[in-house]
């Protein structure tokens, strides 16, 4: 492999003058410039990309860490943040944590050596030294902590879940389940906070037993639902992401229950499979794409000094289709195991 003492060779000067030449062209004559250029390319010399940014200080690289990169959600979150990252000349690194703090912090520890600039976190599974603030340039996408001094862009999950929960009870809904994500996760408490406020706000009565919580899987949701029809007589069913939605959709028919004839089904994402399935899923809708691109435009700011917003919160959307409808009448409705 060629090194910088070959090209010194072939250009007839001397290696400080080569690494001058790359690494600030302005102190050196343009016939020299030239001939180190030639002689890079007549060798076929490749400049340490590390070394060259440790002593720059910057990589143009940024790492978005995921909690779970099978999981089809973040895909558009991933191409908004790549499609700005391009567009300022900054490469992008995904990392998986599955779901722990110890391979979130592999990736953040790249950004501590320069092997990276910033990071956007996809995940709020972060280690503790978030929680009282860090050097690292950082933005939190989709999930967040309240209190955490690092930037965020959400989607409104409180409105987004009140919304949803209101369309039901606007149809004459009554008896609304809801399936959770993690209880540690803090827009799943969001969410629910909305779900609650529209009941209590329609005046209808919360029982523990409406409610199961999921890991945002589908699995999660099938399982969720086997549970939750054993205990509660419901005729809507309102699930924190789309996955849950649809594994409860397939458990629901499975056990009985017509869709949306016996029992209407919401979810909350709008993935790209939640119109081809049958009934097609109401849902909520997040901008996953403007997310992306919003947190890689506050995360631009960070790196550039410039004053970043604290909180950047995007609006959802409802998208009604054809696994909700009115409650059935009275008699018609799916009967709760030995009920």
């Amino acid at each position: 492999m060629p090194t910088m003492k070959d090209v010194a060779r072939v250009a007839g000067v001397s290696t400080a003058t080569v690494s001058r030449s790359m690494m600030s062209p302005e102190r050196v004559s343009e016939k020299t410039r030239l001939k180190v250029q030639q002689a890079i390319a007549s060798t076929g010399f490749t400049p340490n990309a590390i070394a060259r940014n440790l002593r720059k200080s910057e990589s143009k690289t940024i790492v978005v860490v995921l909690p779970d990169i099978a999981n089809m959600f973040f895909a558009d979150i991933v191409r908004g943040i790549q499609l700005v990252a391009q567009q300022n000349g900054y490469k992008v690194l995904l990392g998986d944590s599955v779901h722990t703090v110890q391979q979130a912090s592999v990736y953040i520890d790249l950004v501590k050596t320069k092997q990276a600039d910033g990071i956007i976190s996809l995940t709020a599974e972060l280690p503790a030294e978030f929680k009282s603030g860090s050097n690292i340039p950082m933005v939190m996408a989709c999930e967040f902590f309240e209190g955490y001094p690092v930037p965020t862009v959400h989607s409104d999950n409180y409105g987004g879940a009140k919304r949803a929960v209101d369309y039901l009870r606007d149809m004459g809904h009554k008896r609304i389940a809801c399936i959770t994500g993690p209880k540690e996760n803090p827009l799943c408490g969001v969410r629910k906070q909305g779900y609650l406020d529209s009941l209590q706000q329609g005046k209808l009565s919360f029982e523990a037993a409406a409610v199961e919580s999921g890991d945002f899987s589908f699995h999660s949701g099938y399982a969720a639902f086997k549970r939750l029809h054993k205990q509660y007589q419901m005729t809507a069913l309102f699930c924190f992401n789309d996955m849950m939605a649809m594994g409860a959709m397939r458990a629901a028919m499975e056990v009985g229950y017509s869709v949306p004839d016996q029992l209407s089904i919401v979810g909350f994402d709008d993935l790209l499979f939640a119109e081809y399935t049958t009934p097609q899923l109401t849902t909520i809708r997040q901008p996953q794409k403007q997310i992306g691109e919003t947190a890689m435009k506050v995360l631009l700011k960070i790196l550039n000094g410039e004053q970043a917003p604290q909180e950047s919160v995007i609006p959802t959307q409802l998208l009604v289709r054809s696994s909700s409808a009115v409650p059935p009448v009275a008699g018609s409705e799916h009967k709760v195991e030995g009920s």
